[in-house]
């Protein structure tokens, strides 16, 4: 028969665990808001998600918000092109940006 001793000890060490696991995860992988970091594996696939999105933006300060919305969406699954890296927030960022901009642009009803 287990002892009861040896599974309650067995039981407060995972738990222990648990929690220094959790910790280490969330001060060093998230940004201290549950976000998970992103980080780009060379420099050379960083330097292409950045041209990409100046090129968006270059689109958005033409007032090209179609153009500039077809290259974002077509950017949302850059993650799985590991020659390219483009972080979510600079995403969203860009994203929030053209809907602020088109929606300044049409005139008010």
């Amino acid at each position: 028969m287990v002892n009861l001793r040896v599974v309650l000890i067995s039981s407060l060490v995972m738990l222990v665990g648990m929690i220094l696991w959790m910790g280490y995860f969330f001060y060093f992988r998230t940004d201290g808001r549950g976000h998970l970091l992103q980080e780009a594996e060379s420099p050379e696939a960083a330097a292409r998600g950045q041209q990409l999105l100046a090129r968006a933006d270059a689109l958005t300060n033409q007032q090209q918000y179609d153009q500039a919305k077809a290259l974002l969406d077509s950017l949302r699954d850059a993650d799985a092109n590991p020659a390219m890296f483009i972080s979510t927030d600079e995403l969203m960022q860009r994203f929030d940006t053209l809907r602020v901009r088109r929606s300044r642009q049409q005139p008010a009803m």
